[in-house]
C-alpha cells in the first residue's frame, strides 16, 4: 500500500509540475491586414480553442509546452496551419489568412445608398472597378456599359439616349463640373478608387437636377477608411498615382490620390523618330483628389472633398491642313478645373434630415491656333441643401435649393464659324472677332420631391415633383412639373412611369452679345417613360434579373445657327427608343447583356428632319467576367450602329481666302460601317502577409477592328478618306497594394 502512495504522489507531481504557456497574438486576412472577427482558432491535440475579438485579438493560457498544431478553418479562407509555437509563451503572435477569392482592389462600404429615383442605375466600386471595357476600372468609362449610353468615338464628353454631348450635366457630389472625362476619353477625372458609386440618370429623372435636357452622370465620393490606413501605387504604360486613406483619430479620416499620365511624351519619341510624323501630338493630364471626413457628433458629420484635373494638349501642325491653309502652325489646348465641396449633415430628429453643402473652384480653358485664341477664366460657386422629412410611412418631402454663381472673363481672338451638319467651313473664312468681356451669372433653383402611398398595403407610391428654374443670362424663369408614378406587384417585380419637362440654359457662346444672340430662349425636353424590373434571384446572390425601359423626348427651341443673327431658338427634336440589361451571375460566373434601340431626330431651319449626329440605332454590349481564385478574366464585345455623317458633294473656290468651301449634301444622310469592338482584361494577384501586388493586361479593341469615326478631305473636296478610331491598345500595368 505505500507503494501505491508513493507511485500516486510521483505521478502528482509530474502532472501539476508540467510548464505550461501562453499564447496572444492578433489575427488578419492576408494582404489587405482586415482584422477577422469571431474566428475560431483550435491548438491540436490539446482540443483548446480561442475566439477573436472585434480587433481580431485572440489568447491562451496555460497551453502545455512542447509539440503543437495550431488551425484555423473558415469558410472562404484557405486552411491555415501553423507547428511548433508552443514552446515559449507569446504577446506578439500574427496570423495570416489567405482569402480563395479577392477583388481588384479590396474596399469596404459600410451602409448601402437606397435608390431614390426610379429611372438612374448605378455602379458601386467593386462593379465598376472590374468591369471588362472599363479601361482599368475607370467608373466613367464602365458606366458606358449601361443601358441608353452610346459610343462617343473617343470623345471626353457622353452621350445619353440620343442627346447631344452639351445635353448630359456632370456632378460630383451634386455639383456641376465642365467634365468628368480627360481629353481622349480615357479616364475620369476623380481618382476611381476615390468614387463609392456613379449614377447614370437618364429620361424622365426627378427635381433634384436640371440644366440638362439629356440627362445627368453623377459621381458620388466614398468615406475614408476608419479602421486602419491603406492604400496602393501603381503604374502602366499610359499612366502612374497613388492614393492612401486611414484614420486620423477616432472621429476623423482622410484620402488623398494623384495620378500623372506621360502618354506624350511616347508621342514625343515617335515623332522625333518620324520625319514621315506630321502632326507631333503631346497630350498630358494629371488629376488629385482628397477626401477629409468627422464625425461631430451622434447627429452630425462634416465632409470635404477636394478635386483637380488639368489637361494639356499640344500639336505641332508641321504641314498646313489641306484644305485649310489658316490651320498652320502651333496648336494648343489647357484644360483645368479644381472643386472643393464641403458638405454637412444632420439629423434633426427621428422625422427630419438636412444636407448642406457649397462647390468652390475655378474652370479655365485656354486654346491657341497660331495667335488665334480662346481664353476662359471663371469661378464657380454652386450651393446645394436639402430637408427631408418623414411624416409617416405614407408620406416624405424633399425641399430643396440648387444655386450656381459664376463669374470671370472670356477672351476671344477667333473668326465666326458656320457649321450645319457636323461639317465647318473653313478656319479662314469666317470673319475675325476679337473682345474680351466680364460676366456674371446666377443659376437659382427651388424643388420639391414627394413620396406619396395612400395605405401602407398599397402597391402604388405616387411622386408628384416640381422645379423652378431662373437663369439671369436670360432673365427667364422655368417652372419644371416632373410627376412619377411606382407600382410593385411583389418584391421581385416592379414597375414604373414618369413624365417631366425639362430647360437647360444655351452655351456661353449662343448668347454673346459678340458671337451669338443676346435674345435665345432655353431649350426645352419633354420626357416619358415607362419600365419594369424583375428579379428572379429570390434573395439568392445566384440567378438572374431584367431591367426593360422605353423613353420618348420631344425637343423644343434647340439652337441651331443661323447666317444672319449667329445663332436662334429654330430647331427641334424628337427622341424615341428602349433598352433591355439582362443580368446571370452564378458563382463565379457573372454575364450582362446590355442593348438599346433607338431613333434620334432633328429638324433644322431650311434643312428639313434627319437623323442627328446621335443616332446610334442600335447599340449592343455583351460583358462576361470570371473569378478563378486569384485570377479575373473580363471581357466586352460591343457591336453600334455607325454613326451618321454629311456627305460633302462639292466646293465654290474662295479667291479673297484662298479656300474651297464645301458644298454639303442631304443632311447626316450617310454612315459609318457598324462600330465593332472586342475589349479583354486579365487581373493576377499575388498574395503576401501584408500587401498585395497585382499584375493586369487591359486590351481595348483586340481584333483591331478599323472603325470609322470620321472623314478626312482634300484641298477642294474632291477626294476623301475615313478616318480611323483607335487601333488595339494594349495596357499592361503592375499595383501594390497595403
Amino acid at each position: 500500500m505505500n507503494y501505491f502512495y508513493l507511485l500516486l504522489f510521483i505521478f502528482s507531481f509530474s502532472l501539476f509540475g508540467q510548464e505550461t504557456v501562453n499564447l496572444q497574438g492578433k489575427i488578419f486576412e492576408r494582404g489587405t491586414k482586415i482584422p477577422l472577427t469571431e474566428v475560431n482558432i483550435y491548438i491540436l491535440p490539446h482540443k483548446i480553442k480561442a475566439t477573436s475579438n472585434a480587433k481580431g485579438e485572440f489568447s491562451f493560457e496555460n497551453v502545455p509546452m512542447g509539440e503543437c498544431e495550431l488551425i484555423v478553418n473558415l469558410t472562404n479562407y484557405n486552411k491555415l496551419s501553423k507547428l511548433n509555437i508552443c514552446e515559449k509563451s507569446t504577446d506578439s503572435l500574427k496570423l495570416y489568412l489567405e482569402k480563395i477569392y479577392y477583388k481588384t482592389f479590396e474596399t469596404t462600404i459600410k451602409a448601402k445608398g437606397v435608390k431614390r429615383d426610379d429611372q438612374s442605375q448605378s455602379l458601386t466600386q467593386d462593379q465598376f472597378l472590374t468591369m471588362p471595357g472599363s479601361f482599368g476600372g475607370d467608373p466613367i468609362r464602365a458606366a458606358q456599359n449601361l443601358p441608353g449610353v452610346a459610343k462617343s468615338s473617343g470623345s471626353a464628353r457622353i452621350i445619353v439616349q440620343g442627346a447631344a454631348p452639351e445635353d448630359t450635366g456632370y456632378t460630383i457630389n451634386g455639383h456641376t463640373v465642365p467634365n468628368v472625362f480627360h481629353f481622349g476619353g480615357l479616364s475620369s477625372v476623380v481618382f476611381p478608387e476615390a468614387v463609392e458609386r456613379v449614377d447614370l440618370i437618364p429620361a424622365g429623372y426627378g427635381p433634384e437636377y436640371s440644366k440638362a435636357i439629356g440627362g445627368v452622370i453623377g459621381l458620388t465620393t466614398k468615406s475614408p477608411n476608419e479602421e486602419r490606413f491603406k492604400g496602393f501605387a501603381f503604374m502602366d504604360l499610359l499612366n502612374s498615382g497613388a492614393l492612401i486613406e486611414g484614420p486620423i483619430d477616432d472621429k476623423s479620416q482622410f484620402l488623398v490620390g494623384a495620378r500623372y499620365s506621360y502618354i506624350g511624351f511616347v508621342l514625343k519619341e515617335v515623332a522625333k523618330k518620324n520625319e514621315d510624323f506630321e502632326m507631333t501630338a503631346a497630350p498630358t493630364y494629371y488629376d488629385i483628389t482628397s477626401i477629409y471626413k468627422r464625425k461631430i457628433n451622434d447627429n452630425n458629420n462634416f465632409k470635404t472633398t477636394l478635386v483637380g484635373s488639368v489637361d494639356k494638349l499640344e500639336l505641332v501642325l508641321n504641314k498646313a491642313a489641306a484644305n485649310d491653309p489658316a490651320l498652320q502652325g502651333n496648336f494648343y489646348n489647357k484644360s483645368q478645373f479644381y472643386r472643393i465641396i464641403p458638405e454637412w449633415t444632420s439629423d434633426l430628429n427621428a422625422k427630419t434630415k438636412m444636407i448642406h453643402s457649397i462647390g468652390y473652384g475655378k474652370d479655365e480653358i485656354l486654346v491657341n491656333i497660331n495667335g488665334r485664341y480662346l481664353d476662359l477664366d471663371f469661378t464657380k460657386i454652386s450651393h446645394r441643401s436639402e430637408v427631408t422629412y418623414e411624416l409617416n410611412p405614407l408620406y416624405k418631402a424633399y425641399l430643396g435649393t440648387d444655386n450656381e454663381y459664376t463669374y470671370g472673363t472670356a477672351k476671344i481672338n477667333l473668326p465666326s464659324n458656320y457649321s450645319v451638319g457636323g461639317v465647318n467651313n473653313p478656319f479662314s473664312v469666317g470673319d475675325e472677332k476679337k473682345f474680351t468681356v466680364k460676366s456674371t451669372e446666377k443659376n437659382l433653383s427651388l424643388y420639391l420631391r414627394q413620396e406619396i402611398k395612400f395605405s401602407e398595403e398599397s402597391a402604388w407610391t405616387y411622386l408628384p415633383n416640381v422645379r423652378t428654374d431662373y437663369f439671369s443670362g436670360l432673365k427667364k424663369s422655368y417652372l419644371q412639373p416632373r410627376f412619377q408614378v411606382r407600382y410593385a406587384y411583389d418584391k421581385s417585380l416592379k414597375f414604373r412611369g414618369s413624365a417631366g419637362l425639362y430647360f437647360q440654359p444655351p452655351e456661353p457662346q449662343e448668347t454673346s452679345k459678340y458671337y451669338g444672340n443676346t435674345n435665345l430662349s432655353a431649350p426645352e425636353a419633354r420626357h416619358y417613360t415607362l419600365g419594369w424590373e424583375k428579379d428572379f434571384r429570390n434573395s439568392s446572390s445566384n440567378g438572374f434579373e431584367i431591367i426593360n425601359n422605353f423613353f420618348y423626348k420631344e425637343l423644343r427651341k434647340l439652337v441651331t445657327p443661323d447666317f444672319t443673327r449667329n445663332y436662334i431658338n429654330g430647331g427641334s427634336g424628337k427622341i424615341v427608343g428602349s433598352e433591355i440589361q439582362g443580368k446571370w451571375s452564378f458563382n463565379d460566373w457573372s454575364t450582362q447583356i446590355v442593348y438599346t434601340y433607338l431613333k434620334s431626330d432633328r429638324t433644322t431651319p431650311g434643312y428639313g428632319t434627319q437623323p442627328s449626329a446621335f443616332d446610334q440605332t442600335h447599340n449592343l454590349n455583351l460583358i462576361a467576367g470570371y473569378n478563378y481564385q486569384k485570377w479575373v478574366f473580363g471581357g466586352r464585345f460591343r457591336l453600334v450602329s455607325g454613326d451618321p455623317y454629311t456627305p460633302i458633294t462639292g466646293a465654290t473656290y474662295d479667291a479673297d481666302n484662298d479656300v474651297y468651301i464645301p458644298t454639303r449634301g442631304k443632311i447626316y444622310s450617310q454612315r459609318f460601317e457598324n462600330f465593332k469592338q472586342l475589349d479583354l482584361r486579365i487581373d493576377r494577384k499575388f498574395i503576401y502577409d501584408t500587401w498585395i501586388l497585382s499584375a493586369y493586361l487591359d486590351v481595348q479593341n483586340v481584333t483591331n477592328s478599323k472603325n470609322s469615326s470620321n472623314v478626312q478631305y482634300s484641298y477642294d473636296y474632291s477626294q476623301n478618306q475615313k478616318v480611323r478610331s483607335l487601333p488595339i491598345l494594349p495596357t499592361v500595368g503592375m499595383k501594390g497594394e497595403f
